[in-house]
């Protein structure tokens, strides 16, 4: 239950369906004091710290302080009983968690959204180990933030989940200036769902599924951009007449904007473009820099 990552940018619910961005930073495990020994085996301050961020980042939502602390002894009293098992448990999932960008040394959303849906789906996919998960205190903490509200056919669908579909409309109605759902609405959705799961239509078990992963492309392609954002938006009062309409948009939007659609073809042209055009300001700076040092030594000569 630990991630090697040295930090990292994430988002974090408010569980009303609100998200922010967060900086996440994790202590390096091999500086940092050892905690606990057990038969041979070392449990450090990093370790249980990653556990922690972790834990945090399946959840969608930071723990509060007595919940990490409670969690913070559990862990160390599950090292205790079976120190080898859980040495190997931080190591696997640290396997699982993306290298930082050499560059920024931080990790994407989307880096972290396939990390999340990922280990949702190893789940889904497992039932023995999703029962381990349960049994364990660090999975009874991550299910009482983020529970799971759909576990069937091999899919898990987690609050987290249907609070990003819902954040996707949102942006939907903002856009087309209609009247967003309300929270009455989404309070049914999550009641209900469970019950009404399977009868939905595959394609959208997809949807709520993949929630995270389609509201990030959606995201970037609407909320980072310019001219993208404007085709966008465009498009969205042009279809959306009222709030009915919302729900429909609001997938449609996700799938120009995964990697094979108009909207992220879109957004990587003006990437693209953008790169360019820095490069040409940085090229003309340095160009004035030489212009300028010239002139200052031909009037240095006069």
């Amino acid at each position: 239950m630990v991630s090697s990552l040295p930090q990292e940018d994430t988002w974090s619910s408010d569980g009303r369906g609100n998200f922010k961005i967060v900086f996440v930073k994790f202590l390096r495990v091999d500086t940092s004091p050892v905690v606990v020994q057990s038969s041979g085996y070392q449990l450090t301050e990093g370790m249980l710290q990653q556990a922690l961020r972790f834990g945090q980042i399946l959840a969608g939502a930071d723990f509060s302080p007595s919940d990490a602390a409670a969690l913070r002894s559990d862990l160390i009293a599950d090292f205790q009983k079976e120190p080898a098992k859980q040495v190997a448990e931080y190591e696997s999932v640290a396997k699982t968690m993306p290298r930082p960008s050499v560059v920024t040394g931080k990790n994407t959303w989307l880096d972290l959204a396939l990390v999340r849906y990922r280990v949702w789906q190893v789940y889904a996919e497992n039932p023995d180990i999703f029962r381990s998960f349960q049994s364990y205190p660090f999975g009874r903490v991550v299910l009482k933030y983020n529970p799971v509200l759909v576990n069937s056919g091999g899919m898990i669908v987690t609050k987290t989940d249907v609070e990003c579909q819902f954040y996707a409309d949102n942006l939907v109605a903002q856009a087309a200036g209609v009247p967003p759902p309300a929270q009455t609405v989404k309070d049914e959705f999550v009641r209900s769902l469970p019950s009404r799961f399977a009868s939905l239509p595959r394609e959208q078990q997809e949807y709520l599924r993949r929630a995270e992963l389609r509201l990030q492309g959606f995201y970037t392609v609407y909320v980072d951009t310019i001219n993208t954002r404007a085709v966008v938006a465009a498009d969205i009062r042009k279809n959306v007449h009222s709030s009915a309409d919302v729900w429909r948009e609001a997938r449609q939007v996700e799938n120009d904007a995964e990697y094979t659609g108009k909207y992220y073809q879109l957004y990587r042209n003006e990437a693209v473009g953008a790169v360019l055009n820095a490069g040409r300001v940085i090229r003309q700076q340095q160009d004035m820099e030489v212009f300028n040092h010239a002139i200052q030594g031909i009037m240095r000569t006069r």
